[in-house]
């Protein structure tokens, strides 16, 4: 999921976006990873996706619905993307963290990164430098960008596969349905678009729609993870139709890299060192606030 989130008046007090000024950005290493958690049935965080934000010298933190589309206008994108993943096996080593049951960390692949040939390399890369042998990468590929035509995501695809990195299909739904990357190789999961979810309970037909969706991922032995979770009643709703991973500000905003480890470090202790994070939540409270959620 590309992180559009930002205050409407944001953009308003930026000023302009020159070639030079985000180049500057890349120099001094300012745009960052944030962490949001994803969620399985029971609330257990079981992956991550990693988000951009940039630090900017003025502004202060930038949410990247600021930002990313100038990036990607100045073919800078993968250039910062590469930036920000690197900077994850630094914070890893320096919180301590270690894995004691399976964990994903996902991120968003841009077109610029799909159509070249170095991005399962820089994933091994990043996966060696973590060195944690239950920890797997997930790239999530836009269903609308990237001009992938079926050759070359079969290629990418059995590169992925050999190099055990996962794949899935971000914004499931909205795009230009290029059905036949599903044909293409293996995919793990669908992520299905926050606009799914925010309409399901005002309209059943969307129920239905995510239930077919589930439906189709069954198919192709993928999970669904549905974006934008914002309340208990989504939550819930989902879970009854069969949706298995979630992800929102139910359960978490997007973290700094240090409170996101230091969260589950916390809470694993809390759980006795044999849980990831759980979310706490009572399902039969009106709505509870996750003790991390900020």
């Amino acid at each position: 999921m590309f992180d559009f989130t930002h205050h409407a008046d944001q953009r308003d007090r930026l000023p302009a976006m020159t070639r030079a000024q985000l180049l500057e950005a890349l120099r001094r290493r300012q745009f960052l990873p944030f962490l949001q958690p994803i969620v399985g049935a029971e609330g257990h965080w079981q992956g991550a996706e990693i988000l951009m934000r940039w630090q900017h010298p003025q502004a202060g933190v930038l949410a990247p619905g600021s930002f990313l589309s100038r990036l990607e206008e100045e073919g800078l994108l993968a250039a910062a993307t590469r930036q920000m993943l690197r900077q994850i096996p630094v914070a890893w080593k320096r919180a301590q963290v270690r894995l004691r049951q399976p964990f994903f960390l996902s991120f968003n692949a841009c077109g610029q990164q799909l159509r070249g040939d170095a991005l399962v390399a820089q994933c091994q890369s990043l996966l060696q430098d973590l060195q944690e042998t239950q920890l797997r990468l997930m790239i999530e590929m836009p269903e609308r960008g990237g001009d992938l035509g079926p050759a070359h995501c079969r290629q990418l695809f059995a590169q992925c596969e050999r190099a055990d990195i996962a794949i899935a299909l971000d914004d499931f739904g909205i795009g230009d349905a290029r059905l036949h990357q599903l044909a293409c190789g293996r995919i793990s999961c669908l992520k299905l678009d926050r606009s799914f979810v925010a309409a399901m309970h005002g309209n059943s037909l969307y129920s239905r729609l995510i239930e077919k969706i589930v439906a189709l991922a069954q198919v192709f032995d993928a999970t669904v993870t549905a974006e934008g979770v914002e309340t208990l009643a989504q939550w819930q709703g989902l879970r009854r139709i069969g949706v298995r991973r979630f992800q929102g500000y139910y359960f978490a905003r997007p973290l700094a890299v240090p409170d996101f480890f230091s969260h589950m470090k916390r809470a694993r202790c809390h759980a006795g060192n044999h849980e990831m994070p759980a979310s706490g939540l009572d399902p039969e409270s009106e709505r509870r606030v996750s003790p991390w959620r900020r």
